[in-house]
């Protein structure tokens, strides 16, 4: 028996020689299998708009019952649900509709917008409208395509992807590789230093007066200092938009600890700064360099000098454990090339490239272009007072009347380096080194 076909919307499916659709027993139109070849193409007896209002009369009514199942267990399949339902609507008529835009729909449009708003709040379990003709189809084509008066604004809400973001933001580290006193007690770390000695052991014949020895001592005091910030929000978003009124929070405390990790490396120590690691580090100028000359020298020369002062400088008491540096500066460690182009891979480098004679190296944005950094740095003494603090409060000026709460961010920090561990750390600018360990 000849079997023939009709397309619609790009899909063939069963029909009479007349073309006629063909329906199972479910009532629905029988698709041809891409298996079959034989049927042959019918003629049309009904225009392609009024065939694709017949489908999807049906296809409203099954969408909106997979839609009223799926508001039972998410909200975002129910709408995605319509989505589909309105894309196919769209798609389909703006294929084959042939005849004049309908100028209205034989539904109320308010009430289809009204039911659906209530069903998509939760106010109602099901809504049902029906598209009853090409001309009704139509006019949702028209409307969910429309800026002007759409019903898409109702129908399908844009799925909010709940992460925030902002520009991105450098990490901090120096506490993670300091020696660090939590939950202080006092408002400010103390310690004592032997600030001058005098005398020396000598050989001493029989019953001959003994040498003497002296040592001068005196207390030091790292006093607490405070980095704060404030951000100002009205009552209504702290209510209504909690997830935002969070994220600012964590933005806020991301910046304390950065202005706090920026003090310990570069702060002056002076007034309410911090003293930086980079401020008591002894240099490596051409004073300390001195006569030693290095053929050709690059990076690793730099980095391997200033582990050797580390070590004289504390007679074999301070071991160097890290080496920071700007990563603009850090790449020379991997993109280094001889005379005959072959890269440089120097044996006291480890194979992985993290460390240079047991020193691990740290690539860090906060770490001054230009120049390096290589320490023990267990010499670096860090005390905390509490964590980032958070206050919040109405009593700022009027904004009580205004109905605007501050949000208040503190932390307290302390820091040194005892006199006597400043050769523990070795600072200058890498250009400059490079310089003179090459000059004739």
């Amino acid at each position: 028996m000849k079997k023939f076909f009709r397309s619609v919307a790009g899909r063939k499916f069963y029909s009479d020689e007349k073309g006629i659709l063909e329906k199972d027993a479910e009532g629905n139109f029988k698709e041809v299998p891409a298996t079959d070849t034989e049927a042959v193409e019918a003629t049309a007896v009904e225009s392609a708009t009024e065939e694709v209002a017949k489908m999807l009369g049906k296809a409203v009514s099954q969408v909106k019952a997979s839609a009223e199942k799926a508001l039972g267990d998410s909200q975002v399949r129910a709408i995605e649900a319509v989505d589909t339902l309105f894309k196919g609507i769209a798609d389909g008529a703006k294929k084959h509709a042939k005849v004049s835009v309908a100028t209205k729909a034989s539904f109320d449009v308010e009430k289809v917008r009204a039911g659906i708003k209530a069903v998509s709040e939760k106010q109602s379990k099901q809504f049902a409208f029906t598209v009853r003709s090409a001309k009704d189809l139509e006019f949702l084509v028209e409307k969910t395509t429309s800026e002007a008066d759409s019903l898409t604004g109702d129908v399908i809400e844009p799925q909010r992807v709940p992460e925030l973001t902002r520009d991105p933001v450098r990490s901090v580290f120096i506490e993670s590789i300091a020696d660090v006193t939590p939950n202080m007690t006092s408002d400010a770390l103390s310690y004592v230093e032997c600030v001058n000695e005098s005398g020396a052991p000598l050989p001493t014949a029989e019953l001959a007066e003994i040498a003497e020895k002296y040592f001068e001592f005196q207390e030091f005091k790292a006093p607490l200092k405070k980095i704060t910030v404030a951000n100002k929000h009205s009552v209504e978003i702290l209510k209504d938009a909690a997830q935002l009124v969070s994220a600012i929070k964590a933005w806020l405390a991301e910046d304390i600890n950065i202005v706090t990790d920026a003090q310990l490396l570069t702060g002056s120590g002076v007034g309410d700064e911090l003293p930086g690691i980079f401020g008591v580090a002894s240099e490596l100028d051409e004073t300390a360099v001195g006569t030693k000359r290095v053929p050709l020298a690059n990076l690793y020369d730099v980095i391997r000098v200033a582990l050797t002062k580390v070590a004289v400088s504390g007679k074999g008491k301070f071991i160097a454990n890290y080496v920071l540096l700007n990563p603009e500066d850090a790449d020379a460690l991997d993109l280094t090339k001889d005379e005959n182009g072959q890269y440089v891979l120097p044996p006291f480098r480890s194979a992985d490239g993290t460390t240079v004679k047991g020193a691990r190296i740290i690539e860090n944005v906060g770490v001054p272009a230009g120049q390096f950094m290589v320490g023990d740095f267990r010499k670096l003494h860090i005390g905390t007072k509490g964590g980032v603090e958070i206050e919040m409060t109405d009593s700022d000026g009027t904004d009580f009347m205004h109905d605007i709460l501050t949000v208040k961010l503190r932390r307290r920090v302390a820091a040194y380096v005892r006199q006597n561990d400043n050769g523990a750390f070795w600072t200058g600018d890498i250009a400059d080194v490079i310089g003179w360990l090459t000059q004739s």
